[in-house]
């Protein structure tokens, strides 16, 4: 066979497909005819992947090629038929390429073998057509099976196994020229049988007549009756002087193996520990190659994820940072991933989206409360100020499903930044709100004039008749105790009521609203009587349909056209509060309908009698003044009559009718009905004040 011919050894791992180890790798894909001359090769070549020189030696340590000063081996074919020495010692990339290093042992130990001389021994021809065969085998189940076919040759036997040991007994992993089944399944422990003799002393053995022989046990007599086995020989595999198996042939004619067949069957059985070996090194490579393929492709799919997850990341940190809100986020996403994105709010209702058919979205409407995300969907939960304030959910679209599975958590988080950003920015102005109204109720002059100015700058509307709304959550904290809720739910109760007052007012005739403990207080805008009963109303059943125990009452300041009134309302409000916690029945009581029992609960510093008497004697007064009217005249008559008009029309000298016209008109001008008693009460209760009051002028006047 020409020196030039290439037969396929093995499959050697490229490195990095460096130079160096690609030649090594060709070298060992050829079958020289000369051994010296692959043994130079063999040095030149490892010399130059390990950049170091390189002896070849033999089993003896002869040697066969490089420099003859290195007789340090470091790497050699497991039966010690060749090594390798270089200096420097066993380096990293040495130990990197050692299995190809071995193979190289491997191979030329094998072109040693098949180059003999022809005359060296009888079978050194069968053992270099041997060799020849197991040069161009790389898998180990086809090597055992090629080992047995050569071996059945060379032997000339009938059948022929390879058994390899598993623990405590060899198992056939290779059988030739069998007739039963059962020859291919042998398992063998030590002692049992001649595979079993050989496994237990480790030396060859034959038998001339296998079912009269007495050395061997009898555990396979009625399998050698079936295969009609005759005689047999056997030798122990060895590899770096461990056992690992064991070479068996059986002749079904009467024959006796001789002690050449012995030892070529020694021979052969050294020749198939080393392509054992060899091939297991190359599945041992392969097995590497494949891992090191599936890692370099599992590294460049994390890279490519890592890189695009970045890019995703760095887009929504620019778009929150820029002050882009949700639907900015969501965008931003969608560009990215190519896929759709959905935020949720805390109620499962969607608050914003970007869908890749607007007439077919995939989004659900509506968010389920629990249940397990549908496949190609990933749920994640948005939070801000430490409570869950949403979802967010993105679709499968265009992206891996590692890049989304990465890239929810990095869009629930930009969420939770633009939520906590708005809210911010909320605060902010909410805390400025908050200052405004208190300035405006409680600030001195100048505060207040500066904070209309303020409200102006906030879009604030303070314009028109204002009224003062002063609230009371009358039993929060018994309804915690009896809930079991801690300080921090209380408070969170609290701020829902707020936020149920702000929710009510959906035309914004609240404009200013705040709170303190337990107390609230909102400025109202052009509400009239009714408007502001109905608004009480709804605001009160609000707060009773989220928390059915919760207990609301109002007070309400009459109207008032300029802001800088609004401490004087702000008093109102709170006495006409006095007045509903006192009296109860309603959710709230207005201040111009609290007739004298706002004198009784009004402060002692600020009775409000005079605004109380111009409020109900004022129109009449200036009706007499302007139409030279009897109508104060006619109101006292009325009541010093026990409110008989009849009598009263006596009194003053009128006809009935024109009685019952005056009081008409009375009522008219006051909105008071005489013929209610509580109207009566306030009617009679504000002349006398106005009659005391002209009194006490008069006699001012006179001193």
């Amino acid at each position: 066979m020409a020196s030039a011919e290439r037969v396929a050894v093995l499959a050697p791992v490229v490195v990095g497909g460096a130079p160096p180890v690609a030649a090594l790798a060709a070298l060992l894909a050829t079958q020289p005819t000369d051994p010296a001359r692959a043994a130079t090769d063999l040095a030149d070549r490892a010399g130059a992947l390990l950049d170091r020189p390189v002896t070849v030696v033999d089993g003896a340590g002869a040697v066969l090629a490089g420099p003859p000063t290195v007789r340090d081996p470091q790497v050699g074919a497991p039966d010690g038929s060749i090594a390798l020495c270089w200096p420097g010692g066993r380096t990293a990339a040495a130990a990197d390429r050692r299995p190809l290093l071995v193979q190289a042992c491997v191979w030329l130990g094998l072109v040693r073998r098949a180059a003999a001389p022809a005359d060296a021994e009888p079978e050194s021809e069968a053992v270099r057509e041997v060799v020849q065969q197991l040069l161009s085998v790389r898998d180990v189940d086809r090597v055992l099976t090629t080992i047995a076919e050569r071996t059945l040759r060379v032997l000339d036997a009938d059948i022929c196994g390879v058994m390899l040991r598993e623990g405590d007994l060899v198992r056939m992993r290779a059988c030739v020229g069998n007739r039963v089944a059962e020859t291919a399944r042998l398992r063998m422990r030590r002692g049992q049988g001649l595979a079993g003799l050989v496994f237990d002393t480790g030396r060859p053995a034959k038998v001339d007549t296998y079912l009269e022989d007495r050395t061997i046990s009898p555990d396979f007599m009625s399998l050698a009756a079936k295969e009609e086995t005759r005689s047999a020989l056997a030798a122990p595999l060895r590899l770096h002087g461990e056992f690992i198996g064991v070479l068996e042939v059986w002749r079904r004619r009467p024959s006796m193996f001789t002690e050449s067949d012995e030892r070529r069957m020694v021979v052969l059985a050294d020749i198939a520990t080393v392509a054992i070996d060899n091939a297991r090194l190359h599945d041992e490579q392969a097995a590497a190659t494949a891992e090191a393929e599936r890692a370099r492709d599992a590294l460049q799919r994390q890279v490519a994820l890592l890189d695009r997850s970045s890019r995703l990341q760095q887009s929504l940190l620019t778009t929150v940072i820029e002050g882009g809100g949700l639907p900015a986020v969501v965008h931003a996403v969608a560009s990215e991933l190519g896929c759709e994105v959905g935020v949720y709010g805390p109620d499962g209702a969607l608050i914003a989206a970007h869908v890749a058919a607007p007439a077919r979205p995939s989004l659900p409407p509506r968010l389920p409360a629990r249940g397990r995300p549908a496949p190609g969907r990933w749920v994640r939960p948005v939070y801000a100020d430490g409570d869950q304030v949403g979802q967010v959910v993105l679709v499968l679209g265009e992206a891996t499903a590692e890049l989304m599975e990465a890239a929810a958590g990095q869009v629930a988080m930009a969420c939770s930044l633009a939520l906590l950003r708005e809210r911010a920015a909320s605060r902010a102005r909410a805390q400025a709100v908050d200052q405004v109204l208190w300035d405006l109720l409680q600030g001195p002059v100048e505060h207040r004039v500066a904070a209309r100015t303020r409200a102006q700058q906030l879009g604030i509307t303070l314009h028109g008749a204002l009224r003062v709304w002063h609230g009371r959550i009358e039993n929060v904290e018994e309804l915690a105790a009896d809930q079991g809720w801690d300080t921090s739910h209380t408070d969170k109760v609290r701020r829902g009521v707020l936020r149920a007052v702000r929710a009510v007012d959906g035309s914004r005739r609240l404009p200013l609203t705040g709170m303190r403990g337990d107390l609230l207080v909102a400025v109202a805008a052009d509400l009239d009587r009714a408007a502001a009963k109905d608004l009480a109303v709804a605001t009160c059943s609000a707060v009773h349909a989220e928390w059915p125990g919760l207990r609301l009452a109002w007070g309400i300041s009459r109207e008032h056209p300029n802001p800088i009134e609004l401490p004087t309302a702000l008093s109102e409000a709170e006495t006409a509060l006095a007045a509903a916690r006192r009296l109860g029945g309603r959710n709230a009581f207005l201040y111009e309908e609290l007739g004298i029992v706002r004198l009784l609960l009004g402060s002692g510093n600020d009775p409000d009698l005079q605004t109380f008497i111009d409020e109900v004697t004022g129109p009449l007064v200036a009706y007499d003044r302007d139409n030279d009217g009897a109508l104060i005249r006619t109101l006292r008559a009325f009541f010093d009559a026990d409110c008989s008009q009849r009598v009263a029309a006596e009194r003053l000298f009128v006809h009935h009718k024109t009685l019952r016209y005056r009081l008409e008109r009375i009522r008219q001008l006051t909105g008071l009905d005489l013929s209610r008693h509580e109207d009566r009460m306030r009617a009679d209760f504000a002349l006398r004040l106005l009659q005391v009051n002209q009194t006490a002028d008069d006699a001012a006047g006179l001193r």
